[in-house]
């Protein structure tokens, strides 16, 4: 099932100032929702907003937090088992 993927990069700045995020996104062809961020993670390292938002083609959604999704990009390159 395809899958869109959304992340954002924030820069770090002085908490007073206001911040303007960039947000990526990008559709993924991937087996669950947890797999394509995932491979979003493993394109995009710089990515580094706090959750991980992903749509799948039913409309079905999922939000998972950033250190997770690093995990499983871990486990999909063999760095985990």
């Amino acid at each position: 099932m395809k899958y869109k993927v959304e992340g954002c990069i924030v820069p770090s700045v002085n908490p007073k100032t206001l911040v303007i995020a960039k947000p990526i996104s990008k559709w993924y062809e991937a087996e669950s929702h947890f797999e394509a961020a995932a491979m979003f993670i493993l394109e995009n390292p710089e990515v580094n907003d706090k959750t991980i938002l992903v749509v799948g083609e039913d409309y079905s959604l999922g939000s998972y937090p950033l250190e997770n999704v690093k995990w499983k990009a871990d486990y999909l390159c063999g760095l985990r088992w």
